[in-house]
């Protein structure tokens, strides 16, 4: 019979103590009110923990800290909304100097109620930020959405692991709730998903390396790279790994690693066969190194695959980032060592042992990439002057040595399915994803390159960051390729605004870009392309020449954008795939 017991019917409240009590916490000081009720509730259905009840919420934190400081455990603090929070802040600000790590969790009025002259109301939201580690906020969305559950987990994952990590010391959770607040229903007691932190000052304990290896050795295993500097260590650890017959690699051209083309294709992979097939070939582990991703299909299908499959994020970061909604390990370690030290103890083990290592899973992936690329060149090879075409000569004309910088919006993207063939270094500024500055960035780089800087750039990115063209001292071996689609292509081709009549005038925003003038002006070398031969001709030119220069691309940018809807609803057809069989 499995375990029930009468819990609160707020699910992220239950879902938050869960994640506290499995991640350590044993002692919870209570502190009376009403709108703390589905937090008391919770906590005083999980027979795990010993609960404190004290009125004085002044008191109660000095209790919670010395519960703390001699167990050497954390403890979890809970109140009411208004003033009792900021009763917690002597202890608050104690435990911080201290480094003794209490989660301090309040309750509070959903957002639209503060300031609006309601009772017990106050912005309680990083109230005590001068003294915590890090705060929180779970806001009083559905109680069965989705998201917020797993949003919920996320954050009380990232607490536990924040106020235990490096420096201890206490956190935040300000958890917004609507009425009504006492209700409880049964529910059974399960096990929240949690994440692991592995610490480390750069190298990692060999039991636990061998653990780690020994796990992947036995899984179909998915290393996906997100933005990433140049690295030559890496870069050889990555290909390491990757030749390991149970991996495959979903890597983006902004991950500066130069593996096999087939790596690159990860848009065109995705959109080459049904949901059906790639998740039959969904991996069992995930292995992520670098920032964001720019391919919105790679996050689709692994967070569609969640339930199936396990994240790894190996590398320092500030938080913990769950991209994949799939996270369970935290790797604190240089990503270029541990790879080369996990390929190691996988290869050890598949020579041992007869297991998922040798049913081909990278294989499997490589021959679907092949099939893929096949009916994207043959897509590109007979497509009409367009984005997309232009963005295969220009990619395949430019020198193996030339550092890229590329503007976000359709211009990144384009990268990513054309980009099979990576010059020397590849960048865009992809941690917020902002159409300002890309040009300026790329003469910065242009500064500190021997070799040539090439920017491809959107004209509604050149608008925005026209003031570049004037920078002072700009290297003659810069050049800026700038697709003139009549504003923001994106506009057109993303669902949210593809369709809307006012996409032209307020979306797309022509800019209307005078560029010939504005090149001339400030001293730079300039042509027009408007079809395959001028493209390639006025590009060959441009490279060649000793001086810096801008080549405009003119295209039609309805028609670029109906394109580039059919090469994604693209299907292969005829070849099947075979799912590997599951552990």
């Amino acid at each position: 019979m499995k375990d029930m017991i009468q819990d609160t019917d707020r699910n992220f409240c239950a879902i938050l103590l869960d994640v506290l009590e499995r991640g350590g916490v044993k002692d919870v000081v209570c502190c009376p009110g009403s709108r703390n009720a589905p937090l008391l509730i919770a906590a005083a259905a999980r027979e795990g923990l010993r609960k404190h009840n004290v009125v004085d919420e002044r008191s109660a934190a000095f209790m919670a800290l010395g519960i703390a400081a001699v167990s050497k455990k954390p403890v979890a603090i809970i109140c009411t909304s208004g003033t009792a929070l900021l009763n917690f802040s002597p202890a608050v600000a104690e435990a911080f100097y201290q480094s003794v790590p209490l989660i301090v969790i309040s309750a509070d009025r959903p957002e639209q109620w503060i300031d609006q002259d309601d009772s017990q109301t106050l912005r309680q939201f990083e109230a005590l930020s001068n003294f915590v580690k890090r705060s929180y906020e779970l806001p009083a969305w559905g109680n069965d959405d989705k998201e917020l559950l797993w949003y919920a987990n996320r954050i009380a994952n990232d607490a536990m692991i924040e106020a235990l990590s490096r420096r201890k010391g206490p956190v935040h959770i300000n958890v917004r709730l609507g009425e009504p607040l006492g209700n409880k229903i049964q529910r059974e007691l399960l096990s929240p998903r949690m994440i692991e932190m592995i610490p480390s000052d750069g190298i990692i304990n060999k039991e636990v390396v061998k653990g780690l290896g020994e796990r992947l050795a036995s899984s179909k295993v998915m290393l996906v790279a997100g933005f990433m500097q140049p690295d030559s260590r890496l870069h050889k650890a990555v290909g390491e790994f990757c030749s390991l017959p149970n991996v495959v690699a979903m890597t983006e051209t902004l991950s500066n690693l130069h593996l096999s083309e087939n790596a690159y294709s990860v848009d065109s992979v995705l959109t080459a066969f049904s949901n059906e097939q790639l998740d039959g070939m969904a991996p069992d582990i995930v292995v992520s190194i670098g920032g964001s991703l720019v391919s919105r299909k790679l996050k689709e299908y692994l967070r569609r695959n969640s339930h199936r499959c396990e994240h790894w994020a190996l590398g320092w970061g500030h938080t913990t980032s769950d991209c994949f909604m799939a996270l369970t390990k935290r790797v604190e370690a240089d990503p270029s060592r541990l790879l080369h030290q996990l390929a190691g103890v996988v290869r050890k083990q598949l020579s041992k042992h007869e297991g998922i290592g040798k049913c081909g899973y990278g294989k499997m992936w490589g021959e679907a990439r092949i099939a893929a690329r096949d009916v994207k060149h043959g897509f590109i090879s007979s497509a009409p002057w367009s984005e997309l075409k232009a963005f295969e000569i220009i990619k395949e004309s430019l020198p193996a040595d030339v550092n890229l910088f590329l503007s976000n919006g359709t211009t990144v993207r384009y990268d990513q399915i054309v980009g099979e063939r990576t010059p020397h270094a590849t960048y865009c500024n992809r941690g917020v994803s902002g159409i300002d500055g890309s040009c300026s960035t790329a003469v910065g780089g242009a500064k500190m390159y021997n070799g040539m800087t090439v920017m491809i750039s959107g004209d509604m990115s050149m608008a925005y960051d026209i003031s570049s063209l004037g920078l002072p001292e700009i290297p003659d071996r810069m050049k800026i390729i700038v697709i003139d689609n009549s504003g923001g292509g994106i506009f057109r081709f993303i669902p949210s605004t593809s369709s809307l009549t006012e996409r032209e005038r307020y979306f797309c925003c022509a800019p209307n870009l005078p560029l010939q003038h504005l090149a001339e002006g400030y001293g730079w070398e300039y042509a027009e392309a408007n079809d395959e031969n001028s493209l390639r001709n006025n590009l060959s030119q441009m490279l060649a020449s000793k001086s810096k220069g801008i080549l405009k691309v003119v295209c039609d940018g309805e028609l670029s954008a109906q394109l580039l809807k059919q090469y994604m609803a693209l299907r292969v057809e005829g070849f099947e795939l075979i799912p590997t069989a599951n552990k």
